[in-house]
């Protein structure tokens, strides 16, 4: 409490003044031990008359803090939010009625938290000041949940695949773009039933041996003849996966379909512009670095002609090195254009930007300028980004939308490089969480593609990743190179992969 302010509401005669000084102490008891915060302030004055004992696990700092500095709003606003902070006295002295705005704050520890705060004058004018109180929540957990709801709607509207969606009983609740351009069928077949977008017979054992598949292998695939609008038959390879709620229901279908094969003159056309292509995309690849503190090696096994990723590293200066992967949505020549482009800029921005939000960001803007039309995003990709301080023996890190990466420490311990943020070109404004880990001298950096894990035809993506990561433990003790080389060979020798593969390894000393 503002020195002197307390002591003159208890002493002030007026009912109104020792009952607001009540219901302080209540808040102070209500919202101390709790996650929302309560304040009182007097905007005119710029000063903070009381403000809940909860504010030190929201913000990280005591209320003392907040009674002494008039700017406090503005230091703990993110920097997206300063410009809205450093309004906020003079909003709140013009305030004539209870208003609810989103800011975006900075934690002393450096994470980012979202919260609402709803603001309400409570008292007219009495002796010349006018009181304003707020309620501040925090709601971030629902802002990621938004943000990730909002992810799905952008990969299912967005992806070149056609799939389906049904509920657990095949009644039709989803279509893509994708769909639509393959069939006919749009919004109209929604809330009907499966069979009415069959070309042949497939009665109740069909449905029996997708169940059957799925409680067995997690998935069905195989060829089935569907219905186009205009009634012509059109076979595609076809997979079902189960969707299951957290009681391991099933409560939704997910069919995705195969396109259509480019016909055989067509392939011997362009094949040899594609063998061309394919060195160009090999020569951008870093080459390995050996420098004090560090040395970093990759491999790439693409599972085409022409693969979407790309990996690069560069040093800032003589302490700090940039270490970057990326995997662009699909395959072929355009995730092939799409690596090359961002690889023109990607030293530029990594140098400029240095940190994780910075990089990510200026690479947002470059893919939503490029390739975001008439509303919809075209194209967009998953990232690794860990910047090394080999003189602190510090990382920081960022994950945008990608598995996360591995830093193996010489005691046998392993952390998983698992904050970041929504791919990078899919929603216009990214809300990015990096993340720091200390390495002890010896430790191993492992970065990949999800081509490492999607060969793995049993078990979630979760089992998928930790299988991987046991792959890699017995080799973290060879040089980079030895350990690329021994997971080349594991991925070679088990055949044809179905995504493209590749990895980056580094040695902390």
């Amino acid at each position: 409490m503002v020195d002197g302010f307390w002591e003159s509401v208890q002493w002030n005669d007026s009912l109104v003044w020792r009952e607001l000084l009540a219901n302080l102490e209540k808040m102070n008891v209500l919202f101390g031990p709790r996650d929302y915060v309560y304040w009182l302030a007097a905007p005119e004055k710029k000063q903070l008359l009381f403000i809940s004992a909860s504010c030190e696990r929201l913000y990280g700092l005591p209320p003392e803090a907040f009674y002494n500095d008039r700017d406090i709003w503005e230091k703990v606003a993110h920097p997206d939010d300063r410009i809205k902070a450093k309004d906020k006295w003079r909003l709140l002295s013009q305030m004539g009625e209870s208003a609810q705005t989103y800011r975006i704050i900075n934690q002393r520890d450096g994470s980012v938290r979202w919260v609402a705060e709803q603001t309400v004058p409570v008292l007219a004018r009495m002796k010349g000041i006018k009181l304003v109180s707020g309620v501040i929540a925090e709601i971030t957990e629902a802002k990621r949940n938004e943000d990730e709801r909002q992810l799905a709607e952008h990969v299912y509207e967005a992806i070149e695949q056609a799939m389906l969606v049904t509920d657990g009983q095949f009644t039709v609740r989803l279509v893509n773009p994708a769909f639509t351009k393959m069939t006919g069928h749009g919004v109209e077949i929604i809330g009907q039933p499966l069979h009415m977008l069959y070309a042949g017979y497939y009665d109740a054992w069909f449905y029996e041996v997708v169940k059957a598949e799925n409680e067995e292998r997690g998935e069905w695939r195989g060829r089935v003849c569907w219905r186009r609008k205009q009634g012509s038959p059109c076979v595609r390879q076809t997979m079902v996966k189960a969707v299951r709620d957290r009681a391991g229901e099933i409560v939704f279908y997910l069919f995705l379909f195969s396109g259509s094969a480019l016909e055989e003159p067509d392939i011997t056309a362009v094949k040899d512009d594609l063998k061309l292509a394919r060195e160009v995309q090999k020569r951008v690849l870093s080459k390995p670095l050996s420098a004090e503190g560090i040395s970093i090696a990759g491999t790439y096994i693409p599972s085409r002609e022409l693969g979407g990723d790309m990996y690069a590293w560069y040093p800032i200066d003589q302490r700090r090195y940039g270490i970057f992967l990326m995997d662009v949505m699909g395959h072929g020549a355009a995730a092939s254009l799409i690596c090359m482009s961002v690889r023109s800029l990607l030293n530029g921005v990594i140098r400029k930007g240095i940190v994780p939000n910075e990089v990510f960001q200026e690479l947002n803007r470059h893919m939503r300028q490029l390739y975001h039309e008439n509303g919809r995003t075209t194209y967009y990709f998953t990232a690794m980004y860990v910047l090394v301080d080999v003189k602190e023996r510090m990382i920081e890190y960022a994950s945008a939308g990608h598995p996360p990466g591995f830093l193996f420490q010489p005691d046998g311990t392993v952390a998983e490089l698992d904050r970041g943020c929504a791919p990078i070109g899919l929603l216009p404004r990214l809300f990015v969480e990096s993340g720091r880990l200390r390495y002890e001298p010896g430790a191993t950096l492992i970065l990949y593609s999800d081509g490492a894990i999607e060969g793995e035809e049993m078990g979630s993506v979760r089992q998928k990743i930790e299988t991987f990561r046991d792959v890699i433990a017995p080799y973290v003790s060879l040089d980079e190179r030895a350990l690329l080389s021994r997971l080349r060979r594991y991925f070679v020798q088990k055949g044809p992969l179905p995504d493209d593969f590749s990895a980056v390894a580094a040695k902390l000393w």
